[in-house]
C-alpha cells in the first residue's frame, strides 16, 4: 500500500473515490500475535498464514480510517477458494481439502474468483463505503461457527479496533515510514 498511496491520493476526490483492494483469504485461522509477531517458538504454517490474511483485513479497516476523509477509501476480499496455479505449490495432503464435500462446491474458476475484487474496486454501490469485508461480491457478514469452518463471514476477531491501529502503526515501523 505505502508505495501506491501518495498516486491513489491524488487520484480520489469525495465524490469519486480511489479504491485500495485487499485480498484476504485465511482470515480466520490466527489473530495476529502482536507480543510474538514472527511466530518465534510457535510457528506453525497456517498460523502464520491466518495471521498474514488476518493482517490484511485489518490494514484495510486502518487505510480506511486513516484516508477515508481524503476520498481513499480501502476493502478487504475474500478471493474465494479457486483452482489456479497456486495448489500445485502446496503438499499432496494439503491439497486433498479441495476434495473436501463441503468445500467443492465453493470452488470457483480464475474468473468466478476475480469477481469479487473487481466488484470492489468498480461497483458504484460501494461508493463512500469502506473498511469492510466482501466475499462473494456482496458485503459480508460476521462467520457463524455453526454453519461450519467453510462458511461465510469474517472472525469477530478481525474487527477490533485497537487491533488494526496497532497493526498499522507496527507494519510503518516495520518498514521504516512515518506514522
Amino acid at each position: 500500500f505505502i508505495p501506491l498511496r501518495p498516486a491513489l491520493l491524488a487520484a480520489a476526490t469525495l465524490e469519486s473515490n480511489s479504491r485500495a483492494i485487499i485480498l484476504s483469504v485465511a482470515r480466520r485461522c490466527s489473530e495476529v500475535v502482536f507480543d510474538n509477531i514472527n511466530l518465534v517458538g510457535d510457528y506453525e504454517k497456517w498460523k502464520g498464514y491466518g495471521q498474514s490474511k488476518c493482517a490484511l483485513l485489518l490494514a484495510a479497516e486502518e487505510i480506511d480510517r486513516r484516508y477515508s476523509s481524503q476520498g481513499l477509501r480501502a476493502f478487504s476480499a475474500q478471493p474465494v477458494v479457486s483452482r489456479v496455479d497456486f495448489y500445485s505449490y502446496i503438499e499432496e495432503e494439503q491439497s486433498r481439502i479441495l476434495d473436501n464435500p463441503i468445500l467443492v462446491p465453493q470452488i470457483k474458476s480464475a474468473e468466478q474468483g476475480a469477481a469479487t475484487s473487481t466488484w470492489a474496486a468498480v461497483s458504484k454501490s460501494l461508493e463512500g463505503m469502506g473498511g469492510i469485508y466482501l466475499e462473494n461480491v456482496q458485503i459480508s457478514k460476521a462467520w457463524n461457527p455453526a454453519e461450519g469452518n467453510w462458511a461465510p463471514g469474517y472472525a469477530l476477531h478481525a474487527y477490533r479496533p485497537e487491533g488494526k491501529r496497532r497493526l498499522f502503526n507496527l507494519s510503518l515501523e516495520l518498514v521504516g515510514e512515518k506514522k
